[in-house]
């Protein structure tokens, strides 16, 4: 690739922020964008020593908190004098019979996993309008487009996060504010440790992905350095997916219906 090439994918000096970043594919994000350049606040309801040892920064959030939020991205601008990147990541599990579940259970997914989601890119959109512009990029699942008995919340909340997208996007076009988002399908993470762990439960997940096997944190960082550069300038309010193929293939398979799709 030539240099006109390699500038495009660019994110030296640009201000991220990435939320869920204990762990899993948070973690991955934040390293990743780091080591392309970019100057990373990573943010966790959780407490970490993950990056203790990197330039990044870390601050303690709860994304469910609007006080809490505003207080990351002031802290962000405060730090380095913009924004530029906001990757909303942070999400909790949820699972029950539809007839099962709890208001308790629908309301701690839903305010994590799509009025956090809402809360951060507000509040980097306020900051991102008059300094002329910026990227958000909104962490679905492949189970935004997939029914998941049991999962009901999850699922809700991560269809709510696609209508989210492309509904930020068409607002905030003007301001030259992109809104994507990113679908992954099973990954290797923390949170999957215990289906991992089980040979025989594994057996037919791997069966319905196309690819054959897991995804693995770092695999999705390029596609958020690309959604946070020029080279997707042209794109916005688009969902890209990450699963191996499982999404095309059908998904569902066997009756087998996994709903621990690992997003922080």
């Amino acid at each position: 690739m030539g240099n006109e090439g390699t500038a495009l994918f660019d994110i030296s000096g640009k201000v991220a922020v990435v939320t869920g970043a204990a762990g899993g594919l948070g973690n991955a994000i934040a390293t990743g964008l780091d080591g392309a350049g970019a100057k990373v606040v990573a943010a966790d309801i959780r407490k970490t020593d993950a990056f203790a040892s990197t330039s990044i920064a870390f601050v303690p959030t709860d994304v469910s908190s609007k006080r809490g939020v505003d207080a990351l991205i002031d802290e962000a601008c405060r730090r380095f004098g913009r924004i530029d990147i906001v990757v909303s990541n942070a999400a909790v599990p949820g699972g029950a019979a539809a007839e099962k579940e709890t208001e308790e259970g629908w309301e701690k997914v839903m305010a994590v996993n799509a009025k956090g989601t809402f809360l951060c890119a507000q509040a980097a959109a306020r900051k991102m309008i008059p300094q002329g512009g910026g990227c958000i990029i909104n962490i679905a699942s492949v189970e935004s487009f997939i029914a998941y008995p049991t999962a009901v919340a999850y699922t809700s909340s991560k269809g709510a996060i696609l209508q989210l997208t492309r509904t930020l996007a068409t607002e905030w076009a003007k301001y030259s504010i992109r809104v994507n988002a990113i679908a992954p399908g099973f990954f290797r993470t923390p949170m999957n440790q215990g289906l991992l762990d089980n040979e025989e439960y594994m057996k037919p997940i791997f069966a319905r992905i196309p690819l054959g096997r897991i995804g693995e944190p770092p695999e999705i960082v390029g596609t958020v350095v690309y959604l946070a550069s020029d080279a997707s300038r042209f794109v916005t309010g688009s969902i890209l997916v990450i699963d191996g193929g499982e999404l095309a293939a059908g998904g569902l398979t066997d009756g087998i219906f996994p709903f621990a799709y690992a997003l922080v």
